[in-house]
């Protein structure tokens, strides 16, 4: 199988040379493609990704101005060539080696054509992050389990497998991160078996750069949008 793996980028300039190194295993295999979004970066990202035209299953994809991450994300799916999707983050506080882990799960259940994988994150404390990060991700499982009367929870937990066929009865896909309940939420509906696999989610990862929900007025922000989002997934 052939395995696309899609990062978004939004000022990860400083980030990237650390990401491509990590991913050194992921782009041994030539068959497995790494498509990189230039999210409408304003720093040097464009500099760096011109540097790595040379490599051959390394794509580049272009937003001109930032929307958000569920957009940038749209676009660098539907520019894939792979028949299977990854996505994750490019803030390094995802483990590359759960992309492995995440293919060979994959691998492993590739008898079941529609199968939905997603990373659940685990020992949060240990892995830095606050009790204000705890109190909004888990109020927001909350939520979602109250709205959509399924056991959805970790939403935005990573990475995310799937099939890119997956996409094709999508009729809603979110400009931010509210896209990571819209596919869960899609999957499930179109009858996706969903495994899920415990992942370290280090927030002393990201080296540099900021996050979009490093305090708490961009939580409460957040937290907003997300419930407006929910609310039109719920009803589509």
């Amino acid at each position: 199988m052939n395995y696309s793996l899609v990062i978004p980028c939004y000022n990860e300039e400083k980030n990237l040379p650390i990401l491509i190194n990590k991913y050194k295993k992921f782009l041994i295999n030539p068959r497995n493609e790494l498509v990189l979004v230039n999210n409408g970066s304003v720093d040097d990202t464009e500099k760096f990704f011109k540097r790595l035209t040379k490599i051959k299953n390394i794509k580049i994809c272009r937003v001109k101005k930032n929307i958000g991450f569920g957009y940038g994300l749209k676009k660098g799916l539907l520019a894939s060539s792979g028949k299977i999707l990854i996505y994750s983050h490019a803030d390094l506080e995802v483990n590359p080696n759960d992309i492995i882990k995440s293919i060979k799960l994959f691998e492993k259940n590739r008898y079941n054509k529609k199968i939905f994988i997603k990373g659940n994150r685990i020992k949060l404390i240990k892995n830095n992050w606050t009790y204000i990060d705890i109190f909004f991700s888990y109020g927001y499982t909350v939520l979602n389990l109250i709205l959509f009367r399924k056991n959805i929870y970790d939403i935005h937990g990573m990475p995310v497998v799937f099939s890119k066929k997956l996409l094709k009865n999508l009729n809603y896909f979110p400009n931010e991160f509210s896209i990571d309940l819209a596919l869960y939420v899609h999957a499930l509906k179109n009858h996706y078996k969903v495994i899920r696999f415990p992942v370290n989610f280090n927030k002393n990862k990201r080296k540099y750069g900021e996050g979009s929900s490093d305090n708490i007025i961009k939580c409460i922000k957040n937290s907003f949008v997300q419930f407006y989002h929910a609310l039109i997934i719920l009803i589509k």
